[in-house]
């Protein structure tokens, strides 16, 4: 018998003789040499390979040469009828196109009979990308390279699908020419279970929930590496021990959670756990049961994550939500819960409590000077020497802002409430460094008491604010008891203020105009136009009721604007009249001086009322100045280059001296009415007026003293050399036309 290896050429010899024959031997030479090389196939292959070697022998090898005819055709019929049965695909390929195939290769590839896939190319039945490996394959066999080869590769259906196709073949002849004989098996779902597998590996490896694996008895077969980072053990360590998912953190398993996923199959919840280190953590756990075909427990699969940032983070916003986030004091909702508590309990033990409202005077300087950092670093002192002068059991918040609140018990009897606004207004009062910057403010406090002043936390904080509102009015830096009066006083400020709002639109605002005079001549040097609110309940309102008002709610800037309006407009009518006045005095606020419309609102105001610029003096205060000299100067003297005149008002209440002054553009000044009036027998008044007069005429400024009310004020104001003066002496503030009366004609 020839060697096994010489089979496919021996077979050959025969079937050339045996022209029904050979396709037959063409497909038994491919299953030898697929035989040959199989050593790696799987078993089930490897017996049907066997088979098909077997069924060759006994059809083919085995049958004498000198068969006859009709015996050959016999044992043909029956070859072709086994190999078209064959459970995997048979094919021959020849020139990149397929020249034999069983039914098997058809059913695999889509095609309803062989006939159709012969003559086919590869190239069609082969996915585009595995197309060269294929190709490189079948040369290295018909080279002679290796002389069979197994190896997966795509292929592509009749319908488009691709599949995946495992094949083991060899080189061989047919009908006298090279060609690749193979065996195809369709692998698909091999592969996309070997992908499957490999996916949920990577998940199980790098999912950052710790996930952990137990038998039906709760015994660990597999944890993850998430597992390891959690908890501290290693897979070596855990392996083989009891979950502490079952049993918690005793000897026991936990029943009630194991009869809970054997109903439901599932559970989750929250459990304490401990890592290797000893440090105990909060878990967040859900497991799943795993059963067989037959509905048994199979595994428990546990997936847990450390909740230890989650919780601090819920901590952190619980805190937040009754804590104050720059210094952690209280904020408004937390102390307006623990008010509550208290009042309840002073109630029931009859005893008095005293609620402290802390206001920081002149903070929003700060914020708007140096910025809201520096703003937050002042308030984060300030409440830290706050909670120094408190006593153990005292409550204190921030309320948000610059605004503080203390809430402690307090005898009837006691002047503890008292003692304590002292204590915190001397220790707000001491300079605060911020940045290697010192800076100073003060506090205005209000005190209201359960249950005098209210019987719950709404009324008594109400009635605290508003004391500290009369704190303030009384000059800031102090404290004050509320008083009823007060609400009275504060309802009557609300419904001004809310009148206030319409009175522009209303109409309700005239100019009253009071004169200036020379103090050499005793002739019209000038006037001043003030405003005045003509209320139809109240009557003419003075500035000094609702100035303040307008100034807190920006209505400041629209009424000065109609303020400088209507006295331009009185100007030109005056001087169409004939009437010699001098100038029209306006004053200007600190929220107008910085609105950045000024400008345009003094433009507007001469160009419809076609006043000469000549003819107008715009009065500024030495703080409004001083606030940011730079854009101040800059401002200054571009209402100078407009043609119109500058006057410092209430000179000697600010923060500048005449030497700062030499630098802005300005016409006159204002002695303060606070000078004026202690003359001429306040030594000190005295010495201050002749100083700021003769510095002033140095500077080439004019000026004007204003409240001069007495004769001897008067005549040394002449003597001093003061260039104009105002006052009730020399006329009060009138309406427009009570004051041109003393105007002379031109």
């Amino acid at each position: 018998m020839a060697d096994p290896m010489e089979w496919p050429s021996e077979l050959n010899r025969h079937m050339e003789r045996m022209p029904h024959s050979r396709v037959g031997a063409a497909v038994a030479v491919a299953i030898a040499a697929g035989l040959l090389g199989a050593a790696s196939l799987p078993h089930w292959l490897t017996v049907v390979l066997a088979l098909c070697l077997g069924a060759l022998g006994y059809f083919v090898v085995a049958m004498p040469v000198m068969q006859t005819d009709l015996a050959l055709r016999e044992s043909e019929r029956k070859f072709r009828h086994f190999v078209d049965q064959s459970l995997v695909g048979l094919y021959v390929v020849q020139d990149g196109n397929i020249v034999y195939a069983n039914s098997k290769s058809a059913d695999l590839l889509g095609y309803d009979s062989p006939e159709e896939l012969v003559g086919t190319p590869v190239a069609r039945v082969t996915h585009p990308d595995d197309l060269l490996l294929l190709q490189e394959n079948h040369r290295r066999r018909l080279a002679g390279e290796v002389q069979s080869l197994r190896y997966a590769y795509r292929g592509l259906r009749r319908d488009g699908r691709v599949i995946w196709v495992d094949v083991h073949g060899s080189a061989c002849e047919y009908e006298g020419r090279p060609a690749i004989m193979g065996v195809a098996l369709d692998v698909s779902q091999q592969v996309e279970f070997e992908h499957q597998s490999r996916l949920a590996n990577r998940v199980f490896d790098s999912a950052s929930e710790g996930i952990v694996i137990t038998d039906a008895q709760c015994r660990i077969e597999a944890v993850n590496p998430a597992f390891t980072r959690i908890t501290g053990y290693s897979a070596t360590e855990a392996t083989g021990k009891f979950s502490r998912m079952m049993t918690g953190h005793g000897a026991e398993l936990n029943h009630d959670m194991l009869a809970h996923l054997a109903r439901d199959g599932h559970w989750q919840g929250e459990m304490l756990d401990r890592r290797k280190s000893g440090d105990w953590y909060p878990a967040w756990l859900s497991i799943s049961t795993v059963r067989d075909a037959d509905k048994n427990i199979t595994n428990y699969v546990g997936v847990f994550t450390d909740n230890t940032s989650r919780k601090e983070v819920e901590t952190r916003l619980q805190f937040l939500a009754s804590h104050d986030s720059l210094t952690g004091m209280l904020n408004r909702n937390g102390m307006m819960a623990r008010f509550a508590q208290q009042i309840e309990a002073a109630r029931a033990a009859d005893r008095q409590i005293s609620v402290l409202f802390i206001d920081l005077d002149r903070f929003k300087t700060v914020n708007d000077t140096l910025g809201h950092l520096a703003g937050d670093q002042l308030l984060v002192s300030a409440a830290d020497r706050l909670l120094r002068q408190l006593r153990e059991g005292d409550i204190a918040a921030r309320l948000g802002g610059d605004e503080f609140t203390v809430l402690l018990e307090d005898p009837p009897s006691s002047t503890m409430a008292g003692e304590l606004a002292e204590r915190v207004i001397a220790s707000m009062a001491q300079p605060f460094t911020i940045d290697g910057q010192e800076m100073f403010v003060t506090a205005s406090i209000g005190i209201a008491c359960h249950p005098a002043d209210g019987h719950d936390a709404d009324t008594l904080l109400k009635n605290a604010d508003v004391a500290m509102y009369r704190a303030k009015q009384r000059g800031r830096n102090t404290y004050q008891f509320f008083t009823a009066d007060m609400n009275t006083r504060a309802f009557e400020q609300l419904l001004l203020e809310n009148s206030l709002r319409h009175a522009l639109e209303r109409g309700e605002f005239e100019l009253h105009y009071q004169p200036q005079l020379c103090t050499a001549t005793g002739t019209i040097a000038g006037v001043e136009a003030l405003i005045r609110w003509r209320h139809p309940e109240l009557g003419l309102v003075l500035p000094g009721t609702f100035i303040s008002l307008a100034e807190q709610n920006g209505l400041i800037v629209p009424i000065g604007a109609w303020v400088l309006q209507a006295a331009c407009r009185q100007a030109r009518e005056w001087t169409d009249a004939g009437f010699r006045f001098g100038h029209v005095a306006v004053n200007l606020s600190a929220k107008q001086f910085s609105s950045g419309d000024l400008l345009d609102t003094i433009r507007c105001a001469l160009d419809r009322s076609g006043l000469p610029a000549s003819l107008l003096e715009l009065e500024i205060t030495e703080s409004t100045i001083m606030h940011n000299p730079p854009e101040a100067l800059l401002l200054l003297e571009r209402i100078r280059d407009m043609g119109v005149a500058l006057s410092i008002d209430d000179f000697g209440t600010g923060y500048s001296s005449l030497a700062s002054l030499k630098q802005y553009p300005l016409d006159s000044l204002k002695i303060d009415r606070s000078f004026v009036k202690g003359i001429p027998n306040d030594a000190d008044d005295v010495a201050i007026t002749e100083a700021i007069i003769a510095i002033a005429h140095k500077m080439r400024l004019k000026v004007v003293a204003e409240g001069v009310e007495t004769v001897e004020q008067a005549e040394f104001l002449r003597k001093a050399g003061c260039d104009m003066a105002q006052g009730y002496l020399l006329g009060r503030p009138m309406a427009a036309a009570e004051v041109a009366r003393q105007f002379p004609s031109s």
